[in-house]
């Protein structure tokens, strides 16, 4: 793997290796990271975890285990790289369709989720590695809220990131797959100070308020 080159999560005491023709981790990335919230002895399961940027914020908690699953191989091998170099808890890199896996429930969902329906993306695309991080080519939104549900534990935290223009979907399947949002916070571009991404926590089969943190201008 003599493709690959480390980078800085959130600070240099977060490493870890990327390909450099890959999907890489982005801004939305590091706000989810620091947006999620993991507590001791915690299993802790990264749906499409791609390099484990994740997984490597959630290992910077006393978990009980990470789990990754991906769908690509090259980028299974890359997570399991980083979690063989740089992790310190018990992870599992599973290569494998979120569709098809089977384990225990858990306490704690984190995605970084393609944004982009296939509908939305012009036909003659090229599926490239990083355009299939981006395209919802292997998992839908709707999939996404389905699986995340059957995974996860009675209230059970789910976080993600997603672009603010899917915020009706996002917030209709979460209701049909038994979840509440209990918390959410808009980042705003700090160029045009348009709203450009959405973070999410949502607890399966609650009945909690909604609260909206203060906006983040990135």
């Amino acid at each position: 793997m003599s493709d690959l080159e480390k980078n800085y999560l959130l600070d240099e005491s977060m490493v870890l290796y990327q390909h450099k023709d890959y999907f890489h981790f982005n801004t939305d990335t590091k706000l989810l990271a620091q947006f999620m919230q993991v507590k001791k002895n915690e299993r802790v399961l990264d749906i499409g975890t791609n390099n484990g940027a994740l997984l490597l914020a959630a290992d910077q908690y006393p978990v009980k285990e990470l789990i990754g699953v991906e769908v690509l191989e090259p980028a299974c091998l890359v997570a399991q790289k980083n979690a063989d170099t740089f992790f310190h808890h018990p992870t599992r890199i599973i290569h494998s369709r979120v569709q098809e896996l089977q384990i225990d429930p858990v306490d704690v969902i984190v995605c970084n989720p393609p944004y982009f329906s296939k509908k939305a993306t012009n036909p003659n695309t090229e599926l490239s590695y990083r355009q299939l991080g981006r395209i919802e080519e292997n998992l839908t939104l709707e999939e996404l809220a389905f699986h995340a549900n059957r995974l996860l534990k009675s209230n059970g935290r789910f976080y993600m990131v997603h672009r603010i223009h899917r915020l009706n979907d996002i917030f209709t399947y979460l209701l049909k797959n038994h979840f509440h949002v209990k918390t959410f916070q808009i980042a705003y571009d700090s160029r045009d100070k348009q709203a450009k991404s959405v973070l999410i926590e949502a607890i399966k089969e609650s009945n909690c308020d909604c609260f909206c943190k203060e906006a983040l201008m990135i």
